[in-house]
């Protein structure tokens, strides 16, 4: 890195907003052209360069950088736009089942079930579910609590309670049927 540079982001580390502008007046419409072309949308690519603005100047303080300053944003704006992709990824990967479960829990909740006997022999056969999965499937469908509360209250991870669920789901599956079968 140039000595100049590394006197910019000296003053930058100590707040000085000029050249805050100065790096981002340089950078902003290549930046932007870089991610529009991958993203394949102007207003995606405003919002990860905006972001990565953002969260430059708000570790101005904390930044240490062992690489032309150049390098590092591309770096910078490469990597929020994999953590998009694979978020996106995530999110359509996991909606069908969304979807689903969701459905599966509506009709849970809202069916009637007259018959006590039915229920009892239902709350029977969730027993022989395994003791985390039942109690996470009670909380969920019958306590009506969110994953994060679940998680909070068993004190384990959020996925690690996504995980119990659906494998109470599948294992539970017959019994749901038998249930909305008599319903």
């Amino acid at each position: 890195m140039s000595a100049s540079m590394d006197i910019h982001l000296d003053r930058l580390k100590h707040g000085d907003f000029k050249v805050f502008e100065m790096i981002f007046n340089t950078y902003w419409e290549e930046l932007f052209t870089y991610a529009a072309r991958v993203l394949e949308s102007q207003e995606d690519a405003q919002d990860i360069v905006q972001d990565l603005f953002t969260s430059l100047w708000e570790r101005r303080d904390t930044l240490c950088l062992d690489t032309d300053l150049r390098f590092y944003l591309f770096g910078a704006i490469r990597k929020l736009i994999l953590r998009r992709f694979r978020n996106e990824g995530l999110k359509e990967k996991h909606l069908s089942k969304f979807i689903e479960y969701s459905e599966l829990r509506t009709t849970l909740l809202h069916a009637k079930v007259e018959d006590k006997d039915l229920l009892q022999h239902f709350h029977r056969d969730l027993r022989q579910l395994p003791e985390k999965e039942r109690q996470v499937f009670e909380w969920y469908h019958f306590g009506e609590l969110s994953i994060r509360e679940i998680a909070h209250r068993s004190g384990t991870a959020e996925q690690t309670v996504r995980n119990q669920l659906n494998n109470a789901y599948r294992k539970a599956r017959p019994l749901l049927h038998k249930l909305l079968f008599f319903v």
